[in-house]
């Protein structure tokens, strides 16, 4: 999923309703992707393709992720992808049994990207600190260059939370690293963290809200900046105190 696109002239306000009504529940899924391996009684797992998806086609499928995303799954019909996607009807039923096959494909696609992103700027030297700037930073610029596809993801959170391979996706895309650069600068003196799990839900949730204003803006939008002023105000709790002894 490669789009430039941050929104053709932006998003209505029912939408941006629809996405912060998702984020609220979303809060949760921090907590529930960080537990989702050790769920013994949740065993539903992510429907996807039935058959490999040539890599041609699997391009072409991204683009019903602004499909999703606008209508939802239950309002999204099969012969509207197939007009968006340039695929037809009968093609898609032969990689997809249903609809829902298609959006927990297009989350699970959205998830590999975004931790191969992530896994990029956690593998540069450095302190807790910094690691965790770059993963913020990163974030960021994941969700400017994936608009449609990382609102779909947000929008779709209530039910991808049902779905233990998305919830452990999301622990292993956004929250991992992100607990790992916590206990290293706890480590190395560079951060502050009385409670790991604590401290990756707020900077998972400022992240989260923070690239969702961009996606909203209807612009490009100036990502490092918007990024430091973000992590200005993050690291701000998160320095150590002077004086405070450990």
């Amino acid at each position: 999923m490669t789009s430039k696109l941050i929104c053709k002239g932006g998003i209505d306000d029912e939408s941006k309703r629809t996405f912060f009504a998702s984020a609220e529940s979303s809060c949760g899924l921090a907590a529930l992707g960080s537990t989702a391996r050790d769920r013994s009684t949740m065993t539903t797992s992510a429907p996807t393709a039935v058959r490999p998806l040539p890599a041609e086609l699997a391009e072409r499928v991204d683009r019903a992720a602004e499909v999703f995303a606008d209508h939802g799954l239950d309002a999204t019909r099969i012969d509207e992808l197939a007009r968006v996607t340039g695929i037809p009807r009968a093609t898609l039923y032969y990689y997809f049994p249903g609809k829902e096959h298609i959006l927990a494909h297009l989350l699970a696609r959205t998830l590999a990207q975004m931790a191969s992103a992530l896994d990029a700027g956690a593998a540069v030297p450095g302190t807790g600190r910094e690691r965790l700037e770059r993963l913020a930073t990163e974030h960021l610029r994941f969700i400017a260059t994936h608009g449609p596809t990382y609102r779909l993801l947000f929008a779709e959170l209530g039910r991808a939370a049902s779905l233990v391979d998305i919830a452990a996706g999301v622990d292993r895309a956004i929250l991992a690293p992100v607990r790992a650069a916590l206990r290293e600068g706890s480590r190395d003196g560079s951060l502050r963290v009385d409670d790991v799990g604590v401290s990756a839900a707020v900077v998972y949730g400022a992240v989260l809200v923070t690239g969702m204003e961009l996606v909203f803006a209807g612009a490009e939008p100036a990502v490092d900046d918007r990024a430091d002023r973000m992590l200005a105000v993050l690291l701000g709790g998160l320095l150590p105190v002077p004086g405070r002894r450990r």
